[in-house]
């Protein structure tokens, strides 16, 4: 189907449907889409009025361009998109029976490469034709500026009660107040990804596991479902979403703002009535969206520690009698490790007798007050009583930390990012490959220039530090004798150990830069965010290095020439028309 370039309302079929999306055509912005909700049950409901010709609602999307070609990206109906592929792809059944895969020739060809595989019993060949014939009403517009799309989502679902209160405020969001909640959020639920946008066969990787539907993220193995602080409704709506937005107007305002819808559609700029609050301005004057974000997750980070240091959930820990207002219970914790470790500089000097102080102690100091914690007086007693009850656990910190970056969040997050994009990662155990006498900087370097050529907007980072192989893991320990640390499916081997070759990692780290500032890459400004973008780090007793790189507006050569990633593999391009033609 050729997409073009003016407002066009046209039927289209659900197997042209199916065509865009193996086509890779259909395009997910996160910023204001939900991720995959549906239930089969309403799959199953939906699939059933395609069947009987019954009318659908609308399907909305803009033109845009993603890595270099044009695509579609959802404005209204990806729940919808995404039932026709998944009953196409024997996701699930209709009426008890499978979509049959001969029925298309894509689907055919991909079942015969193994890509797709036939569940019995199917539906008829008539049964499958009449749904793939069955003709959408499809809407292409485009757009000058995101914001012009925000807004049409916005507006669209705020007629309905298809969306949570805190989703329409997220959707309607363009300041960072909203891009910091956002962010959090992925990375405590594990949903991260490299940029907002991708396409929408790789929604099902960061979307929550569903009754019958295999998704990437178990919500059970969610700190906010583990934990017991929110419950899986709660975290389908973007209630953890909610409580983080909380959590940060009360480290902005110092715990002046009451806990309520008011206060959050302010900070979100739904109501602008009120001059005095301006969220994103105080944002800037606090240390910028970057430096709040990492200071929550370090927060988070030690609090996390705190509770596993017993191995105890959250909720039973805090409470001995009836758990109530769990939410309440873990903000008010927050800001008082906030207090102690930010505005007091103070650092943890025993987790495992601080377990056990906060055994109880929502019992003691939240419950007396739980009906009017959301008022900021009452909340800031409730603070200092905690702060009260577990500083003597907290003793001055000495080094200069005004982040308290921890490298665990770092890692853990861009590992899971990998999972839903891997062509923009690459892992190295190290820079010597177990031979001392050869080394792969030219290598890493190459990779990243790869990256920039993907298409402007393009991101992409070399790990080293990280085998994403067992087989290099086992190599290493052969090596090195030292085990390294197994993270779902890749391997912490830490650059220590090769590091003793140059004396030290700052010497390692030196070697390093001494040779991208010497390296041949055209223009130098990629030179200069290479070397700008090094980020060396501890993650546990190991230390990491990352190389990150973003395409601007020119593509990179690297020795003269242009390379390309694709898939796994660096390939030179000789056609720099091809190149170009991504940057236009």
């Amino acid at each position: 189907m050729e997409i073009m370039q003016k407002l066009d309302i046209r039927p289209e079929s659900v197997e042209s449907i199916y065509k865009l999306y193996n086509d890779k055509q259909l395009l997910v912005n996160r910023k204001y889409q939900r991720k995959l909700v549906w239930t089969i049950k309403e799959k199953e409901k939906f699939i059933d009025s395609i069947s009987n010709n019954l009318p659908i609602p609308l399907i909305l999307v803009a033109i845009t361009n993603f890595k270099g070609r044009q695509v579609f990206e959802i404005i209204d109906g990806m729940q919808r998109l995404n039932a026709i592929v998944s009953f196409i792809q024997n996701e699930f059944h209709f009426n008890g029976k499978y979509f049959n895969l001969e029925t298309l020739a894509i689907t055919k060809q991909l079942a015969t490469k193994g890509k797709l595989i036939q569940r019995t019993p199917m539906l008829t060949e008539d049964e499958c034709n009449q749904i793939i014939a069955y003709r959408l009403p499809f809407s292409v517009t485009s757009y000058d500026k995101e914001s012009e799309i925000e807004e049409i989502f916005r507006r669209i679902n705020s007629y309905g009660k298809t969306l949570s209160d805190h989703e329409l405020r997220q959707a309607g969001s363009t300041g960072d107040f909203g891009s910091i909640v956002r962010n959090i959020s992925e990375i405590i639920r594990g949903d991260v990804g490299p940029s907002d946008k991708l396409l929408l066969g790789s929604m099902r990787r960061i979307s929550l596991n569903n009754s019958g539907l295999k998704y990437g993220i178990h919500i059970h193995d969610i700190f906010w479902s583990k934990h017991r602080i929110l419950t899986e409704n709660n975290i389908r709506a973007s209630r953890d979403e909610e409580l983080i937005a909380h959590i940060i107007l009360s480290m902005l305002y110092n715990n002046s703002k009451n806990l309520s819808s008011t206060s959050l559609n302010k900070a979100y700029g739904i109501d602008e009535e009120d001059l005095n609050f301006n969220v994103d301005e105080l944002i800037k004057r606090y240390g910028g969206k970057e430096f709040i974000t990492v200071q929550f997750l370090s927060i988070y980070q030690e609090i996390k520690k705190t509770i596993e240091s017993n191995n105890k959930i959250f909720s039973d820990l805090v409470y001995k009698n009836e758990c109530k207002n769990t939410n309440y219970a873990f903000l008010v914790v927050f800001m008082s490790y906030y207090k102690l470790l930010v505005k007091d500089e103070r650092k943890i000097a025993d987790y495992s007798k601080l377990n056990n102080l906060l055994i109880g102690i929502a019992d003691s100091v939240i419950m007396p007050h739980i009906d009017r914690i959301s008022f900021a007086p009452i909340r800031e007693r409730a603070i200092k009583s905690c702060v009260g009850l577990i500083n003597e656990c907290f003793v001055k910190r000495e080094e200069n930390d005004p982040v308290l970056s921890n490298g665990v969040i770092k890692l853990e997050s861009l590992l899971r990012a990998s999972c839903t994009e891997s062509n923009s990662y690459d892992f190295k155990q190290g820079i010597y490959q177990f031979d001392k006498n050869k080394d792969i900087k030219e290598k890493i370097v190459k990779t990243l220039c790869s990256f920039v050529n993907k298409g402007k907007g393009s991101i992409g980072y070399v790990v080293v530090g990280v085998a994403d192989k067992e087989e290099t893991a086992n190599k290493f320990e052969e090596t090195y004798g030292i085990k390294p640390i197994k993270k779902d499916s890749f391997y912490i081997t830490g650059i220590e150990e090769e590091a003793k070759k140059d004396g030290s990692i700052d010497s390692y780290y030196t070697k390093i830069q001494q040779y991208i500032k010497a390296s041949d890459i055209v223009p130098e400004s990629y030179k200069t965010q290479i070397l700008n973008n090094i980020d060396l780090f501890r993650y546990e007793d190991r230390s990491i290095m990352i190389f990150r790189i973003e395409a601007k507006d020119d593509p990179v050569k690297f020795n003269g020439k242009f390379h390309q990633r694709q898939g796994t593999n660096v390939e030179e391009i000789s056609n720099e028309r091809d190149i170009w033609s991504l940057f236009i």
